[in-house]
């Protein structure tokens, strides 16, 4: 389905020089923590449910801003965290909940709106160590190739804090450390 909410959003943050909005959508009795982030390709689209047992969601948005109506493995948990099913006559219709999330999307971008790394992390369980969302320090490793940062770690690195940062651990060789709690270090700060 074309989520021309998407594309409104995303030409509003680049009027804004923003690469990634949160924001809250409320669906029936569910409400969802939600990040558009560009910093990726393709864009990524995700809802965290809130509560106690909070579901993660993630769609790509493909070129022309179209993402699957296809829920595929995200089907029954969405409809459980939505309370609907097929017995009670209240069914999760993939196209309909794809329409209802478009005219939920705020058109226009705020830089208020723009996520600290850390809320990203905890918002994103698929990024590696999601449970260490607070940046510790740079661990730099030898040249000789023999080791290097992973791809799981660079991937953290750049959906949190963006390009510049991914080009740093790239040029020096370098994987990010985390902590569960708050450092008070930023990656910027704590370069060579």
């Amino acid at each position: 389905m074309k989520m021309d909410s998407l594309q409104n959003l995303h030409s509003s943050m680049i009027l804004e020089k923003l690469d990634m909005q949160q924001f809250r959508i409320k669906i029936g009795i569910a409400e969802f923590d939600c990040l558009f982030s560009t910093r990726e390709a393709p864009f990524i689209f995700s809802m965290t449910s809130r509560g106690l047992h909070s579901k993660f969601f993630k769609f790509e948005v493909k070129k022309g801003y179209w993402i699957s109506d296809s829920l595929g493995d995200m089907y029954y948990d969405l409809a459980k965290v939505l309370k609907k099913d097929g017995s009670s006559g209240n069914k999760l219709y993939p196209k309909e909940f794809m329409k209802e999330i478009n005219e939920l999307i705020p058109h226009n971008a705020k830089k208020s709106a723009k996520p600290s790394a850390e809320d990203i992390i905890k918002i994103r369980p698929d990024l590696e160590e999601s449970e260490k969302p607070y940046f510790d320090t740079w661990i730099y490793w030898k040249k000789d190739g023999k080791q290097s940062p992973t791809a799981e770690n660079q991937h953290k690195t750049k959906v949190a804090y963006g390009q510049e940062a991914l080009d740093y651990s790239i040029l020096m060789n370098a994987s990010t450390k985390w902590s569960r709690t708050p450092t008070g270090r930023s990656w910027s700060t704590e370069k060579k």
